[in-house]
């Protein structure tokens, strides 16, 4: 029992030490305060106001139950690659990049632009194709050009729907078009 009494004293006194004086020094210390907190007036708090409703194509309804609901709107994708040929009839080579429109959901719109992607080397020739039957005035004229959109937003969506797709392109839009 001696023996047992004197373990104890070995091992918990220590310890007991130990929490005693972290528990005192716990006590003693304030909690840390910033020393230009004197030199520097409190300001008043400022006033936020409700912010503007979102007219984006990201903007979030809530339905009955409150679920979140991405409205759909017009979602704008470049299309990955430059399309590059000869003008018919002359030694001239046009160069133009396409934007296309999707009408969707944020998240939908993304998987159709997806889609497009992993069809791209199919369409390529095709929108190619398009602009190769269109002569150098044609292609310089605004008319011309506008023509060449609707031709390439006609065979994507053909092709989409051939595919087993659901036509989803609204509009084409030539972002860069050159003649050199």
């Amino acid at each position: 029992m001696k023996k047992m009494l004197l373990s104890a004293a070995l091992y918990g006194a220590p310890a007991l030490i130990t929490l005693l004086v972290f528990a005192a020094g716990h006590n003693t210390i304030s909690p840390q305060s910033d020393r230009l907190d004197a030199l520097n007036p409190p300001t008043p708090p400022i006033e936020i106001e409700a912010p503007p409703e979102n007219t984006d194509a990201s903007a979030q309804e809530t339905d009955e139950d409150g679920f979140a609901i991405a409205t759909p709107g017009y979602e704008y994708y470049p299309y990955p690659s430059t399309i590059i040929g000869n003008v018919p009839g002359s030694n001239k080579l046009f160069s133009f990049e396409i934007a296309v429109s999707i009408f969707e959901s944020p998240l939908n719109a993304s998987s159709m632009m997806t889609t497009l992607e992993e069809r791209e080397p199919q369409l390529r020739p095709l929108i190619l194709a398009q602009a190769a039957e269109l002569n150098e005035e044609v292609l310089l004229s605004r008319e011309g050009r506008q023509l060449l959109s609707e031709k390439i937003k006609t065979t994507i969506n053909d092709y989409l729907e051939r595919w087993g797709y659901e036509p989803f392109i609204h509009s084409v839009e030539l972002t860069s078009f050159l003649i050199t």
